[in-house]
């Protein structure tokens, strides 16, 4: 008897301390080449002296969820250009930070990433080729331009052709080490590759959640019980009483339930305007969203001529970030 009561014990303190913490996910950008000049001769000089073919060595970090390299060209004879990879997409994840830190879904990263970097007009072509350790050596040796037959593999997602800039995204390789290997495609010309790699990181802090964030947990929970056992008028009570204590956007939820269900339309439009609002800012609010819309079905099933819910459903299901 004592044991279960251990066991009984153990298991609420556990339940207690997790309510009382929340796992933020951040992404993060790390930069991993800092902005390099590449000069490459033209193949036929090349055979001369110089190189016409060059590589970067990439270590990629614990937990990379996608990593990017950016570069531009210009003739040999001239100077460099900046391209500001890190800087920028810093500046991007800073901007789509939400008010506790968290940033946006990996998959929205690579949206914003690919829309809003600038890289500098380039005027030469190159060719870059993502290759792992075995592969960079062959290409190194030019065995594709050997007599008796030869070749070296890449991976298509991370390689570009006889292009003058670009910004390159990778998600399908995120550990261990791959190469980069950077070639000037004229047999005269020579040019400058300027070349800058940067990875997005995702880590998971646990934050400690105030006092007043437990007390509106609390309430909100008693407030969601007191819905179940249908008395939607207590649970608005409770859910304003959590509202003191701190706003959370799935306790004014809640609250807009019951508003709608007691016929109070206009009442539960506000509160749910302002559930959203709040829900957008929070950690994971994709999840919150349909957890929200999955309570608003079940009272659609259950009350299928119920005034504003459908309604308040597709305004829910329009702020779902695909």
């Amino acid at each position: 008897m004592k044991k279960r009561k251990l066991i009984t014990f153990f298991i609420l303190f556990i339940s207690l301390n997790l309510f009382s913490q929340e796992i933020i996910t951040k992404f993060e950008s790390v930069q991993l080449i800092k902005p390099r000049v590449i000069s490459l001769n033209g193949g036929m000089k090349s055979a001369a002296g110089g190189k016409s073919r060059e590589y970067i060595k990439i270590d990629l970090p614990q937990n990379t969820v996608e990593w990017y390299y950016s570069f531009t060209t210009s003739p040999g004879v001239s100077g460099t250009k900046n391209l500001n990879l890190a800087t920028q997409i810093a500046a991007m994840l800073a901007s789509k930070t939400n008010v506790i830190g968290t940033a946006l879904t990996s998959t929205g990263i690579t949206k914003e990433v690919m829309k809003s970097i600038e890289i500098p007009a380039g005027t030469n072509s190159a060719d870059i080729y993502l290759c792992d350790r075995a592969n960079i050596d062959k290409f190194l040796a030019k065995e594709d331009l050997n007599l008796f037959g030869g070749s070296y593999s890449y991976t298509m997602e991370g390689t570009v052709q006889n292009t003058k800039q670009a910004i390159v995204q990778i998600n399908d390789i995120t550990k261990g080490t791959v190469f980069l290997g950077l070639k000037n495609p004229s047999s005269l010309d020579g040019i400058n590759i300027t070349i800058e790699v940067v990875a997005i990181v995702k880590t998971q802090v646990i934050v400690e959640k105030s006092d007043e964030e437990k007390k509106a947990e609390l309430y909100g929970g008693l407030g969601w019980k007191q819905f179940e056992n249908g008395d939607f008028q207590k649970c608005i009570e409770y859910s304003d009483k959590a509202n003191e204590y701190s706003q959370l956007g799935w306790v004014n939820a809640n609250k807009g339930l019951a508003l709608l269900i007691l016929n109070r339309e206009t009442e539960a439009m506000d509160i749910y305007i302002n559930a959203i609002t709040l829900i957008k800012k929070q950690n994971n609010p994709n999840y919150v969203f349909t957890e929200v819309i999955k309570d608003l079905d079940n009272v659609i099933n259950k009350y299928p001529n119920l005034s504003g819910a459908k309604e308040i459903k597709e305004i829910i299901q329009l702020e779902i970030k695909k």
